[in-house]
């Protein structure tokens, strides 16, 4: 029983709250050692656990403890542990890449410097590692790994709800920009075999969504072009997609950007932004937790309430017709030149 089911004072929920540090870093290690993946196959003992993970055996039965304790694995007779329904999400097919980048030491540096970045307004992933998030990913491969392993496990389902979600059948070309490794406009082309696709990236990204195409047997119908998007961008697509991009941009950036992709817009097409709404204070959830995120990462990046979503789309010339859920907290929000939307 937790301090707060138990019906204890403020300091009790405080320690509670600051011990979530040490759960996490659990949940993270347990990913980045593989075990949901070796426990798939059938309960273990902890030395069996350990001789197949290359673990010291007592250090790995502490950690099996707390994952007991938090309901990863269970404890079953005969000191044997096993995986439980939310231990089987740390799989490497589904949110494990994205547990080990929450605890990553690239990632998890730059949270102690979160009330410097509250000071000053700068991004605490900038004040701690030198450059801005994308700069920094650009010159290290294998933090970009992590970052982009992490970002395919997080948008998965949201790419899958937009494929089904929108109606493509009067559009012909689509472009995703800032579509990382290409997994939205994979669903995309799959679901919709008449369509085509262009995927604006950058240099070190573009690669990877290269392969990703290529291997995906998408390639004929997909074209992914290298290039900052803010000087540049593919004319004449009937949708423009952009998904987890706006919440990386300050507001003057995110008009910028969405201007430039209406003026860029085949005559009758839409432009999808695919974001979360925070809501108002009062209420945590997963994005006003994301809002938390981009601050720490992106600095002034971050999740806006629906009215301020609104606005920035009405600066840019858009009108927002809707913005149905999705799940995990996004929204496909549609918008069209203000012009065409009515």
């Amino acid at each position: 029983m937790n301090a707060q089911d138990a019906g204890a004072g403020p300091r009790e929920r405080l320690l509670e709250l600051l011990g979530g540090k040490w759960l996490a870093a659990a949940v993270s290690a347990a990913a980045t050692l593989g075990l949901a993946d070796l426990l798939e196959g059938g309960s273990q003992s902890g030395a069996e656990i350990a001789e197949a993970l290359g673990c010291e055996e007592d250090a790995l039965e502490r950690l099996l403890r707390t994952l007991v304790g938090i309901g990863i694995v269970s404890f079953e007779r005969e000191s044997r542990y096993a995986l439980t329904d939310l231990g089987r999400c740390l799989g490497e097919d589904d949110l494990g890449p994205l547990a080990r980048f929450v605890g990553s030491e690239f990632n998890w540096a730059p949270w102690a410097r979160l009330a410097e970045g509250v000071r000053t307004g700068r991004s605490a992933f900038e004040l701690q590692h030198g450059d801005p998030l994308f700069e920094y990913l650009d010159a290290n491969e294998a933090a970009a790994a992590v970052y982009h392993d992490a970002i395919g496990a997080f948008v998965g389902e949201e790419a899958e709800a937009v494929a089904k979600g929108f109606d493509f059948s009067s559009s012909r070309r689509v472009v995703d920009v800032g579509g990382g490794r290409g997994a939205l406009l994979e669903h995309v082309l799959r679901r919709w075999p008449d369509l085509d696709g262009i995927l604006v990236e950058r240099p070190a990204v573009a690669q990877a969504a290269q392969r990703h195409l290529v291997e995906a047997g998408l390639i004929h119908r997909a074209e992914v072009r290298t290039g900052d998007f803010f000087e540049a961008i593919p004319e004449g697509a009937d949708v423009y997609m952009l998904k987890h991009v706006v919440h990386c941009l300050a507001d003057a950036e995110a008009v910028e950007l969405l201007d430039r992709c209406r003026r860029s817009l085949a005559c009758g097409g839409a432009i999808l932004v695919i974001e979360g709404f925070r809501l108002p204070p009062g209420n945590v959830d997963q994005t006003s937790l994301l809002d938390l995120e981009m601050l720490a990462l992106c600095g002034p990046g971050r999740e806006r309430s629906k009215p301020e979503m609104r606005r920035l789309l009405q600066a840019a010339g858009l009108r927002l017709v809707g913005a149905p859920a999705i799940g995990g907290g996004a929204r496909l929000i549609e918008a069209r030149p203000v012009a065409a939307a009515t």
